[in-house]
Order: structure tokens, then sequence, then C-alpha cells
């Protein structure tokens, strides 16, 4: 109820709580495995579950089948490329390895993170810096695809994101985005997506599938909160990870009452 409250009536207070959340976070965990972020994604059909993964990839198969899913439809090659919010690098690396595209720039909120990835990848044309998603200092009409992946709920104002992804898309770009709302938001969130002046190549509900990824990667979620959190936090970061660790284990996982949307946008 409260993550709830944060969300509708005060965005700019949840902003600033995450950021310090995810400071913390990006502080206590100092594992290089763990590079990725997000929920995960299982598809209905097993195509997917065919991607060739490095070793350190094949343990967080199910964050890197979100990426791919992500990704899959439009070309990449020659592309210069930013990732919005690019966390730990799991994704960008993975991207830039599977699909080789020309340019890869991550940027993130946390200072942390962007040291973290700087340090563990070594990745001709992958690189990373710090910048904030609602300020974006790079010049218009400079990238072929932006991508954004399960952050955007946390900006305070996602309109102001929205007009810098279409500054700095060049004309026939792509924006690849992929989140969660409300379900009672949904529709208008939508809605400021199609005000956004670019034309809607693809929407598509992927809550079943991140709620299969949550499913099936309960034990490991549930061994990361009790490895790197203080006992303290657990409830919160149990909750924030879609698991009840005491729940039975036939007890579906949760978004908390949210949807899961993936959408393809180009600029004309």
């Amino acid at each position: 109820m409260l993550n709830k409250l944060l969300f509708h009536r005060f965005p700019s207070l949840k902003s600033i709580l995450t950021r310090i959340f995810y400071n913390y976070l990006s502080a206590q965990v100092k594992d290089a495995d763990v590079a990725f972020m997000n929920y995960g994604y299982v598809p209905h059909v097993q195509d997917e579950f065919k991607l060739a993964l490095s070793p350190e990839e094949e343990g967080h198969r199910f964050s890197v089948q979100l990426y791919h899913h992500v990704g899959k439809s439009i070309s990449w090659e020659n592309a210069d490329v930013l990732e919005v919010s690019s966390g730990r690098g799991g994704g960008a690396n993975f991207l830039m390895r599977h699909f080789k595209p020309r340019s890869y720039k991550g940027v993130d909120y946390s200072s942390r993170a962007i040291e973290f990835c700087q340090r563990r990848y070594q990745v001709d044309g992958l690189s990373f810096e710090y910048g904030n998603a609602e300020a974006l200092t790079f010049p218009d009409n400079l990238f072929d695809i932006v991508v954004n992946l399960e952050a955007s709920l946390y900006y305070s104002n996602i309109t102001r994101f929205f007009g810098h992804v279409r500054r700095v898309l060049k004309p026939g770009g792509y924006f690849l985005y992929a989140d969660l709302r409300y379900e009672e938001r949904v529709e208008q969130w939508r809605a400021q997506l199609r005000n956004m002046g670019l034309k809607l190549i693809k929407e598509e509900e992927i809550t079943s599938n991140v709620l299969k990824a949550t499913e099936l990667d309960r034990e490991r979620r549930i061994w990361m909160v009790k490895n790197y959190m203080p006992a303290i936090l657990h409830t919160m970061c149990y909750h924030f990870v879609g698991l009840e660790p005491n729940a039975p284990k036939d007890v579906t996982p949760h978004l908390d009452n949210r949807k899961y949307w993936h959408f393809i946008l180009q600029k004309p």
C-alpha cells in the first residue's frame, strides 16, 4: 500500500527514495556476477531457450531473455545505441555481443553502478557514463536505438524523459521500451507514449511471461536477498522482487497488481 501511495501521490519522493536505495544496493552488491536486476522473461514458445549464452550469462538466463525479447524485432547493424538506466550493465553487454551494433553507450543515475560497469566490461564499442534520464545531455539526432528496460516507473517526470528520447533519436530510429505500471494507470501510460510523437510499431503485454520467470527464479532471488541485504530490509526486498519467501511454493508470484508491457516506437 505504501509503495502504491508513493507511485501515485508523491512521484518526486518516490524517485528520491528509489535512488537512495539503488545506490545503497549498488554499494552492497560487489559480486561481479550480479549483472542484471530485471524481473526476467520466459517465452510461451521455446525458441528463445536456444540462445547461446556465455557461462556468466547462463545463470541469468531469464533476465537475458527479457533483453533478447525487447531487442530481437529490429536490425542492429551499424547502429549507435543508447541505454538509459543501464544498471549493472549485463543487458548492455549481452545486446552488444549478441546483436553487434556499431556502438553502445549505457547511462545510469548511480555513479556506483557506472563505476562497476567501467571495471567489469572491457568490450570494444561498449561504454558507460553517468547520466540522468530526465536531463540527458546528448546532442539531437545522435542515436539509432534507445533502450529503456524496467526503469521508467521510478522516474518523477516520465514526459520529460520521453521528450529526451525523441530528441536524441535519429529520424527512423527506434525506441525499445519495457516496463510495468499499476493496472489502473496503464491506459494513461499508453496515452503518454502515443503523445511522444513517435510511431507505435508494436505493443505487447508480457505480464504472464515475466511472472513465469519470477516463479522459476524464485530460489535464486531469495538467496540474493539473504546474502546481500541486512535482515531489517529483507521483507521490503522480497516484495520489491515480487516474492513472498514464507509462502508455499505453489503460490503464484506477484507484481503488486502491476501489468508489464513491451513497446517498439520509431521516430518519423
